[in-house]
């Protein structure tokens, strides 16, 4: 037990309640479970290893690899069978009769789980087959327990008829301090990651070893990244990326390790910059090449980083990225007038968006507020809320066809929101839905390149 709770940090209730949910081998397995929590939360880890450690007869089946019953079924019994032989199952009649077989043939009363992860694709499926599995030891002569695991709360799952309950077990995010613990503990590898593949001084080297070291630059990367994003992958892909660039300094010997407030100092700018690249994956380390007449001979040498312009190359590559973003045609410019919205004031609309606005005198106020700094300027003092008519008022403006609001439109804003490239409810409501733009100008022109739209030109700013 002692074992298990070591080897995942953070979860001692849930593998506790696992573990007396399963029970022992001679006891019946309750009927069915249903794990639910956030993405990157230790369900399908925990789930593993309390199989493992009880030595259950288990099948995990993905049901996004599994799209169509007869896969599922066949899936099933394939990992129920001792030989390897291919088996064919087009019902889910068939998958009873032979797991009735299968208790036939069996000589004691050996426990059986069915693991069904990313459980929430089952309700794009019949909904008689999850009313059946919720139910499944009812219909066969086996100690079987079906698991199953979704992002999802059990709310979301309908039955048109009452389907049995499941035991409901539920996985919450992990606090700051949790995620603190769990990173830390891959801190020799953060570090090695940094020293193999830069040439680093064996002084510097023992500098960057220490544990101190990689605490500090935890607790200055979640102060920033721990209210936006509470996924532990990505976390913790943002700190490999952001962990060489706190140590950039005291490669360079330009900062001490010991100095945290000139390191905060370093780092801050740099962590508030890389929230703008959360979830896009972009890796700005280069795979070293070779000639081809040298694949035998001598060695790679270890790469050499380059510290300059990093934010540079992050731009250019959230460019590439924005440019091949697959969304359909009018969902762009849905996207690049969610974009105005939220950084052009709304009194500026008739002036922005209608041909004929009428001439407008410059007053000495607006001469000297347009002579204002550009720290204040709307696109970098972050984007503001705006109502759906305002959205729709702009796309039909900048829009030069000709189209009917229909429910496939309004459908695509949902869409934008579900991408997280909208902030705002997925439901439309035209009263009261509102929205805000969390994308930034590299993107969006990115974008409006793809539909040959020029959004500088409706900028308030660059007016």
């Amino acid at each position: 037990m002692e074992e298990i709770y070591n080897k995942l940090l953070c979860r001692e209730d849930q593998l506790k309640n696992l573990l007396d949910f399963l029970g022992d081998s001679d006891e019946p397995l309750p009927a069915s479970l249903f794990v639910s929590g956030s993405m990157a939360t230790g369900k399908t880890l925990c789930l593993t290893t309390v199989l493992q450690y009880l030595n259950y007869k288990h099948v995990f089946i993905d049901c996004i690899e599994c799209y169509s019953p007869k896969i599922m079924y066949e899936a099933i019994l394939t990992g129920l069978s001792d030989d390897q032989v291919d088996v064919k199952c087009d019902s889910l009649w068939e998958l009873i009769n032979n797991l009735n077989k299968l208790g036939n043939n069996q000589n004691s009363y050996e426990p059986i789980v069915l693991v069904f992860d990313r459980a929430e694709r089952l309700r794009n499926m019949d909904q008689n087959i999850m009313s059946t599995f919720l139910r499944l030891r009812e219909f066969c002569n086996l100690n079987v327990c079906t698991i199953f695991v979704t992002h999802l709360i059990y709310d979301n799952f309908y039955f048109k008829v009452g389907a049995r309950e499941p035991i409901k077990l539920y996985f919450p995010n992990y606090n700051k301090e949790e995620l603190f613990k769990i990173i830390f503990l891959h801190q020799k590898s953060f570090v090695r990651h940094l020293t193999n593949n830069h040439n680093i001084d064996c002084d510097i080297k023992e500098e960057l070893e220490r544990p101190e070291l990689f605490a500090n630059f935890l607790n200055a990367f979640l102060s920033v990244f721990y209210r936006p994003c509470r996924d532990l992958i990505e976390l913790q892909h943002m700190a490999r990326v952001n962990f060489v660039k706190y140590c950039e300094p005291i490669i360079k010997n330009e900062i001490k390790s010991n100095d945290l407030s000139k390191l905060w100092r370093h780092i801050a700018p740099i962590l508030k910059t890389s929230l703008e690249l959360l979830y896009l994956r972009i890796n700005n380390t280069k795979v070293p090449t070779q000639s081809p007449g040298k694949e035998n001979g001598d060695t790679m040498q270890p790469q050499c980083y380059n510290f300059e312009n990093t934010l540079k190359e992050e731009l250019l590559s959230t460019k590439t990225f924005a440019q091949s973003f697959e969304l359909p045609y009018y969902a762009k410019f849905l996207l690049i007038a969610a974009y105005l919205a939220s950084y052009n004031p709304p009194k500026e609309d008739k002036r922005l968006f209608m041909k004929n606005h009428g001439k407008q005198r410059k007053k000495l106020q607006q001469v000297k507020a347009k002579a204002k700094i550009n720290e204040k300027l709307n696109t970098q003092l972050g984007p503001k809320v705006f109502t759906l008519d305002r959205l729709l008022a702009i796309f039909y403006a900048i829009l030069e066809e000709r189209i009917g609001l229909t429910s496939n439109l309004l459908a695509q804003i949902a869409t934008l929101v579900e991408l997280k490239l909208i902030a705002g409810s997925k439901e439309i409501d035209l009263d009261s839905s509102k929205y805000k733009c969390i994308i930034g100008y590299d993107f969006i022109s990115a974008v409006a390149q793809t539909v040959g739209f020029n959004v500088r030109k409706y900028l308030y700013d660059f007016i």
